[in-house]
C-alpha cells in the first residue's frame, strides 16, 4: 500500500503533461532546434587565393631647398601572385551557431617590380623579379546559419567572422630596394635598402628590413553554404565558400632622424595599405551528429 501514493502522483503527472511532448521525435522539423545535441563537421577544400598589392609606389616626399623640387622616395611594387589554395577546417555546431578552427595553404610567387634583385632571374622587358613564397592562413571564427537547423535540411547557408594570422615564408631572404625619384641633396648608402634624406637641415635615415618569414595579424569574413545529404547519424555534402582575410602589409618603412640628441631619434614608421586575401573554395564536408 505504501506504493499507492507514488502511483497516484505518476498518474497525475501523465495527465497534466501534453501528449505532444511525450511523443516528440527530435528528428522531426517541429522539434526545438535549441534543444538539439551538438554536432561536428570536418571539411577539406581547394580553390584560388587572390591577394592584393603589398605596397604603394610613392612613400614620402620633401622639398629640396637647393633645387626647389619635390623629391620622392619610393619602393618597388610588390604583390603575391594569385594561385591555388588548400584548406582544412573543423566546426563545432550547436543549433545554428558554430565555432570553427581553420587553416589554409597556398604556394605562389612574390613579384617585385623595378630593378631585379641580385642573383635572381628577371625579364629585361618587364624589369621585374619573382621569389617563391608559401602563404599560411590560420584562424578561429564564429559562424551562424541563416536558417534554423534540421537534419533533413539539404541546403545550409551561413556566414562567418573571425581572427587569426597569416605567415609568409619566402624561399630566400630579400631586401626590397628603395630609390629616389630626383637626385638633389639626397644620397644612397651602399645598400639599396637604406637612403639618407636631408630636409631643411635635418637628416633622416629611411630603410626597409630584410624579408624572409613574416607573420601578421588578420581579420576574416565570408559566406558559405553546404549542400548536404543526410546519412544515418550524420551527413555528407559539398561546401562552397568565399572569404576575405584582411591583414596589414608585412612591409614597413623605418624612419629614424640623425640628431645631436642621439644617433637615431625615433620617428613614426610608414606602413602601407591593408592587404586583402580574397578566396573562393569548394570541397567535401563530413558531418558527425544530427
Amino acid at each position: 500500500m505504501r506504493h499507492a501514493p507514488l502511483a497516484f502522483i505518476s498518474l497525475v503527472v501523465l495527465a497534466l503533461v501534453p501528449a505532444s511532448s511525450i511523443a516528440q521525435d527530435w528528428s522531426q522539423p517541429w522539434a526545438d532546434p535549441q534543444d538539439r545535441p551538438p554536432r561536428v563537421d570536418i571539411s577539406a577544400s581547394a580553390g584560388f587565393l587572390v591577394p592584393t598589392r603589398w605596397t604603394d609606389l610613392v612613400l614620402l616626399g620633401s622639398i629640396a631647398p637647393a633645387a626647389g623640387v619635390l623629391e620622392q622616395v619610393f619602393t618597388r611594387g610588390m604583390s603575391v601572385e594569385p594561385d591555388k589554395e588548400y584548406e582544412a577546417a573543423a566546426t563545432y555546431w550547436i543549433a545554428r551557431y558554430g565555432f570553427r578552427a581553420q587553416a589554409g595553404y597556398s604556394r605562389s610567387s612574390l613579384t617585385i617590380g623595378g630593378a631585379p634583385l641580385p642573383g635572381a632571374s628577371s625579364s629585361a622587358a618587364s624589369n621585374t623579379t619573382s621569389v617563391g613564397v608559401e602563404t599560411w592562413l590560420y584562424d578561429i571564427r564564429g559562424a551562424i546559419g541563416f536558417l534554423d537547423y534540421a537534419p533533413s535540411r539539404t541546403v545550409w547557408p551561413y556566414g562567418f567572422v573571425g581572427i587569426g594570422g597569416i605567415t609568409y615564408n619566402l624561399k630566400r631572404t630579400i631586401t626590397p630596394p628603395l630609390s629616389f625619384l630626383e637626385g638633389g641633396i639626397a644620397r644612397s648608402s651602399p645598400g639599396t635598402n637604406t637612403i639618407v634624406v636631408v630636409d631643411g637641415g635635418r637628416q633622416f635615415l629611411v630603410s626597409i628590413g630584410e624579408l624572409k618569414t613574416e607573420s601578421v595579424f588578420a581579420f576574416n569574413v565570408g559566406l558559405g553554404t553546404d549542400f548536404r545529404v543526410p546519412l544515418g547519424a550524420g551527413g555528407l555534402g559539398v561546401r562552397l565558400e568565399i572569404a576575405d582575410h584582411i591583414a596589414p602589409s608585412p612591409l614597413v618603412i623605418n624612419l629614424r632622424e640623425l640628431s645631436t640628441a642621439g644617433p637615431f631619434a625615433p620617428v613614426d614608421d610608414v606602413r602601407f595599405r591593408v592587404v586583402h586575401h580574397l578566396s573562393a573554395t569548394a570541397g567535401l564536408v563530413v558531418q558527425i551528429g544530427r
